[in-house]
């Protein structure tokens, strides 16, 4: 039986494993330039991947972590698991072996009080991470497709009057229709979008659309991420903005096809893989990326009046 210090021990190294894998996994997306979020994916919930008891979408790095294994293996019914959920659905387990499965993390805030050099007490913020794994309901091998249509993506012009209705619900930040490539100005709080009849596919508008208004959550006067339009930093807020987007437009039922975006280099590879090259020493940057999409994806979200 091991002692408590064993436990704690074991613990930490195995949850730095779960962190390593989830990192290894995703960087070997973005070098072999299949990001989950360059596939055109359908709107619809069947398109979030979610926990198969609760039914609640997962939320930043997860997301990232279950489309990777989703794309990679084939999946389309992306409902996650423990064995232990799996078994209690009445699925068959067999065959699921750890290493097989899809690794998440598991994030809980914390706040707790530590006495000063003063001898005051002083409130403090942390958090508890922890990396589980989970498999997805088709891995069971005696998985059965659901009997569910897919439902049609929300119509382009119904998405474009989401995206004006959030610059309408933004104090200061203004659109302006001109030009053949979009971009977001920082300084002027300022979106600017090619004209409709720019876009060879309405969805092109849309994607357009939204991966602008992810980029102007990051102004002062809303969430307030740091940007000097080069190197690493640009690439980061790139895939903020490519992520959030992602997670706005299926959250609203919209289709999403980046590659479509009408942006001076909004879905360059060589971007992101500089910047996770700049990041490798750096364990929680990728965490905190997809942290910090999944929040201005929210600000957004809850602008709209969805939460």
């Amino acid at each position: 039986m091991m002692t408590k210090t064993q436990k704690k021990t074991y613990a930490k190294m195995k949850n730095e494993q779960g962190k390593d894998k989830w990192f290894n996994n995703l960087a070997s997306a973005i070098e072999g330039d299949h990001l989950p979020w360059q596939k055109p994916w359908k709107g619809g919930s069947s398109s979030m991947p979610s926990n198969l008891v609760s039914k609640k979408a997962y939320r930043g790095c997860n997301i990232a972590s279950c489309w990777i294994g989703g794309m990679v293996n084939g999946w389309s019914d992306l409902r996650f698991g423990t064995r232990k959920q799996l078994m209690d659905k009445g699925y068959s387990i067999k065959g699921l072996k750890n290493g097989t499965g899809v690794g998440i993390m598991f994030y809980k805030p914390l706040e707790y009080s530590k006495e000063n050099e003063n001898g005051d007490l002083e409130v403090r913020y942390g958090a508890v991470t922890r990396w589980y794994e989970v498999w997805c309901v088709e891995q069971c091998e005696d998985y059965i497709a659901p009997e569910t249509e897919n439902a049609d993506p929300v119509p382009e012009s119904e998405m474009m009057q989401h995206f004006r209705d959030y610059i309408e619900s933004q104090k200061g930040l203004t659109n302006s229709v001109g030009g053949s490539q979009a971009c977001y100005n920082w300084k002027q709080d300022s979106i600017r979008i090619p004209p409709h009849e720019v876009f060879t596919d309405p969805v092109g508008e849309v994607m357009t659309a939204m991966h602008e208004a992810a980029h102007s959550t990051g102004h002062k006067s809303r969430i307030g991420r740091p940007f000097s339009g080069k190197g690493a930093e640009y690439a980061y807020e790139e895939l903020i903005a490519e992520m959030s987007s992602l997670i706005v437009t299926l959250t609203l039922g919209g289709e999403f096809k980046p590659d479509l975006v009408a942006e001076e280099n909004p879905n360059n590879v060589a971007y992101l893989q500089h910047w996770l090259n700049a990041c490798r020493d750096k364990d929680q940057a990728l965490i905190r990326a997809f942290s910090d999409a999944q929040k201005a994806a929210d600000y957004i979200l809850v602008s709209l009046g969805v939460e």
